[in-house]
């Protein structure tokens, strides 16, 4: 089954819930009626699920043409998933897992004091790709890794979609 993470802006998605008048539980929002539909066509945040529950090593790329995966020798890439937007409001872009959604409030405040995988980033929209496999290293063998690929975009180019919402982003691991 695996875990199911969020790639978004924290204060975005604060805006979203305030805008559309959603309760501190967004899970049980995002279940419950289309507003787990709007938070990717609007830019708010984009799930990541079926990931099994590894040690990740996390990359981000900015503006970027440049991957991990480039280099077919020493990695393993599983998947690349294109169609992704994002908008940033407040410079930070968080990857949360769903107990920082389940009472947002508290979540909030726990993420920014929690160390998690996160960048500072202009404001703006950004295209996202999103690359999943294995990176080898000398010192610790194969590690699973997520590495997003964020392309600054001009106001023109924007175009949101709910593309591959439901993709599930599994990989498997030779050390797990």
């Amino acid at each position: 089954l695996g875990l199911l993470f969020f790639l978004g802006d924290p204060a975005k998605l604060s805006s979203f819930k305030s805008e559309n008048n959603l309760s501190d539980n967004l899970i049980s929002e995002f279940t419950q009626n289309n507003s787990g539909d709007l938070i990717v066509e609007k830019g708010v945040l984009i799930p990541l699920s079926g990931i099994a529950n590894f040690p990740y090593h996390i990359i981000f790329q900015i503006n970027s043409d440049v991957s991990i995966f480039d280099d077919d020798q020493k990695n393993d890439l599983q998947f690349k998933r294109v169609g992704y937007f994002l908008e940033i409001v407040n410079r930070e872009l968080y990857l949360m897992t769903i107990p920082y959604l389940t009472n947002w409030t508290d979540g909030i405040i726990r993420l920014e004091s929690n160390i998690r995988p996160k960048v500072n980033l202009e404001n703006g929209f950004y295209s996202v790709e999103i690359l999943g496999g294995e990176t080898y290293h000398q010192e610790s063998g194969w590690e699973p890794t997520i590495e997003f690929i964020l392309q600054k975009l001009k106001e023109e180019e924007v175009k949101l979609t709910a593309e591959d919402v439901n993709f599930k982003f599994q990989m498997k691991s030779k050390e797990y």
